[in-house]
């Protein structure tokens, strides 16, 4: 028979034994002698072929995956690690930075593995003759660090000091679990025993602390701001550490233009986000963007690490390592002018001042803006500024405009109209009277005794309540039947209502009423919704703003839509993003430019559009527009200003207070700039206007734009 054997190619070769199975007689058998060159033939083929195929494998290993091989062999004889680079800047429109970093002089840890605590104690004691630790980082001491020093320093080996505080039968029950054996061994120490240590103790144990907070092969900072002196020694000493101290230039971030809100701020890797960040490349004691831009951005404006490679013995890491260089975070550059921001501050808390200088208006404490440019969806400002009566002193509430929630009152009647547009619902011409309902209680206009001949134009004009309740009803299947000077209300509560509630809302969602507006922060609110309402009286409330609430944010959007020929444009405030320049005063290249979205058009005629732009014209520029009084003064006309204000009232049972509002943009003829206000809770005057008339001649000084042809 023929037996066959393996190679270590796992190959099958023969080797030709002949066994007849019978016995030693002589076969003479022509064939036989006929047959065996055969034989020899086929073996020698699949010889060759074997030794063919095998070497055409060790060459595509060799060249193909040779470099594959080649890294899983070096990488069994070294190690990485990485040092964050400093962040990029956040910059506003005319290059001021608004970010930055603060570098200081540093030592950075480098913990191998197998570093134990006698190890440890031996670096903080060398670190304690080189520099001094400051009392910030002494107050970080704890108890559990006195003890392990206390058991390191009085005792050559930990097994001694489990000998002298944990009996034979703890210590074999705790075989096998080392930390909970060493925090048994810690419990014991008795507080008496760390009394005594002197300052040289205290410095070496305030580094042994900053020491342990090190994972393995994560650099982790023992100490910024060195001084020049601690600097050299330190540096002057580096080969004594066995790579494990390494000194670098630790940045800090600084805001350098006070710290507006939408800026964001730095952390520690939020808990639940551990692993996302890890699986990036993170370490875990990196901080990062944690809030609004900062954490928006944060893949533009972190940096290329530093890398450091360790050459390893048996796993551990060895000498100094091989560095290759990081690269600085890019930066950002925003829509925001930093120059128009702060005035918008300063109008807020003059305004505020003057609004509790009238009578009744105690309760006023707040105030709100946000400017925009209608065509882009740029932020300019956004401001928002608190007075505490107890101090006399403001603080920064610019969140608010994104996220508190207002009643806007009239402000919204624009939206109302072209709503009503969309459903053939706006009459070309109405009288205003008085409503009453069939159970009792009226609806009525600012002005008692009604308006006739209302055009949608002059209801702008005049904030016509009424105008507004008429639009509705059509949508809703209510009638206002004329009865002697007012009008009847009738019809029912039914499918038809509802559905005219729920295309109202719907309507002024295309606007951005109510709805994310795509702000690029990481929060931002929108308005509360009320119930489905069941009477007349409330869908007619809700048609005037007197229902809904929404946020500054939502009513800039708003105003911007109706600015620019009905698009919807999501607001931003980053602009652009650039590499890091050589000349610290100027940007670097441009890898990326923001390009204005539009979220939606509205579902309107341009006609109804400028239909609705000129009553907002009339609000500002004809004698009896609610506007009229500060933003079409003698003098103001120049601004081209043109609005909608709002009076909303908020309480019940003292119907004299109320929500002042306004949305407004100019010039009329050419949209740049869009302005929303809130100034909440107030019995008097015109804060709105003056808020609003204020930030557009701070925005002409700096633009120019009513010189503008």
């Amino acid at each position: 028979m023929i037996c066959y054997l393996e190679d270590d190619a796992g190959q099958q070769w023969g080797n030709a034994k002949e066994d007849t199975g019978l016995t030693n007689e002589t076969v003479k058998n022509k064939g036989t002698k006929n047959n065996l060159p055969l034989r020899l033939n086929i073996l020698f083929v699949t010889v060759f072929l074997a030794f063919s195929i095998l070497i055409a494998r060790l060459g595509y290993v060799q060249i193909v995956d040779g470099q594959h091989y080649k890294s899983l062999v070096q990488g069994s004889h070294s190690k990485t690690a990485q040092i964050d680079s400093a962040r990029g800047k956040i910059v506003d429109t005319n290059g001021t930075v608004l970010a930055d970093n603060n570098g200081e002089s540093s030592v950075v840890y480098i913990r191998h593995i197998g570093i134990d605590g006698y190890k440890s104690l031996d670096i903080a004691k060398k670190l304690s003759q080189l520099m001094t630790m400051d009392q910030t980082a002494i107050k970080k001491i704890t108890i559990h660090d006195k003890k392990e020093y206390f058991v390191l320093t009085h005792y050559k080996k930990l097994q001694s000091a489990y000998n002298a505080y944990l009996t034979k039968k703890e210590q074999a029950s705790l075989q096998g679990n080392a930390n909970k054996e060493y925090n048994v061994l810690l419990n014991r120490i008795p507080n008496n025993k760390l009394t005594g240590y002197s300052q040289k103790d205290i410095q070496i144990i305030a580094i042994m602390h900053e020491l342990n907070q090190a994972s393995n092969l994560a650099p982790h900072i023992v100490k910024k701001g060195l001084t020049k002196e601690e600097l050299a020694r330190v540096g002057e000493s580096l080969s004594e550490f066995n790579g494990m101290i390494m000194t670098d230039v630790a940045s800090s971030r600084a805001y350098t233009n006070g710290h507006p809100f939408y800026l964001g701020s730095m952390g520690d890797i939020p808990a639940g986000m551990i692993n996302n960040y890890l699986a990036k490349g993170y370490s875990r004691n990196d901080q990062v963007g944690i809030s609004n831009l900062e954490e928006k951005y944060e893949s533009f404006l972190r940096g290329v690490p530093t890398t450091l490679t360790f050459q390893t013995k048996k796993g551990i890491p060895s000498g100094a390592p091989r560095i290759k260089e990081g690269r600085r975070g890019y930066d950002i550059q925003l829509t925001v002018d930093s120059r128009l921001q702060n005035q918008v501050n300063k109008i807020l808390e003059t305004n505020i001042k003057s609004v509790r200088s009238l009578g009744g208006n105690g309760q006023n404490t707040e105030a709100y803006a946000v400017v925009m440019n209608p065509k882009t969806g740029g932020i300019l400002a956004i401001g928002g500024k608190k007075y505490n009566p107890s101090t006399g002193k403001f603080s920064d509430v610019a969140s608010g405009a994104v996220n508190s929630q207002f009643q806007m009152g009239s402000a919204v009647k624009g939206a109302t109209l072209l709503t009503g547009f969309q459903y053939h619902a706006v009459p070309s011409v109405f009288n205003d009277m008085p409503i009453h309902y069939k159970g009792g209680g009226k609806f009525t206009s600012w002005e008692a005794g009604g308006f006739s001949g209302l055009t949608p134009e002059t209801a702008l004009e005049h904030s016509s309540n009424v105008f507004m309740a008429k639009v509705v009803s059509n949508m809703a299947g209510i009638a206002l039947l004329p009865a002697g000077g007012h009008y009847e209300a009738r019809g029912t509560v039914g499918p038809e209502f509802q559905q005219a509630f729920r295309n109202l809302r719907a309507g002024y969602s295309q606007f951005g009423l109510g709805t994310m507006t795509g702000i690029d922060l990481t929060n931002e609110g929108t308005g509360y919704e009320g119930p489905s309402p069941d009477t007349f009286g409330l869908i007619h409330q809700f048609a005037i703003g007197q229902y809904d609430t929404y946020t500054p944010l939502e009513m800039v959007q708003y105003i911007s839509t109706i600015a620019n020929g009905g698009y919807r444009m999501q607001p931003h405030l980053l602009d652009s993003v650039h590499e890091p320049g050589n000349d610290a005063k100027q940007l670097g290249p441009t890898i990326y430019t923001y390009k204005p979205r539009v979220l939606n058009t509205i579902n309107n005629t341009q006609q109804q559009i400028k239909t609705i732009q000129k009553g907002l014209y009339l609000v500002v520029h004809a004698a009896q527009g609610t506007g009229h009084v500060i933003l079409g003064a003698p003098g103001n006309s120049k601004y081209k200003i043109v609005a909608k204000t709002g009076t909303a009232q908020i309480d019940r049972n003292d119907l004299s207070l109320y929500n002042e509002t306004l949305v407004s943009y100019a010039p009329y003829d050419n949209p740049q700039i869009a302005v929303a206000v809130v100034v909440p809770r107030v019995r008097t005057g015109h804060q709105n206007q003056q808020i609003a008339l204020d930030i557009y001649k701070e925005y002409d000084k700096l633009y120019h734009y009513t010189s503008q042809k």
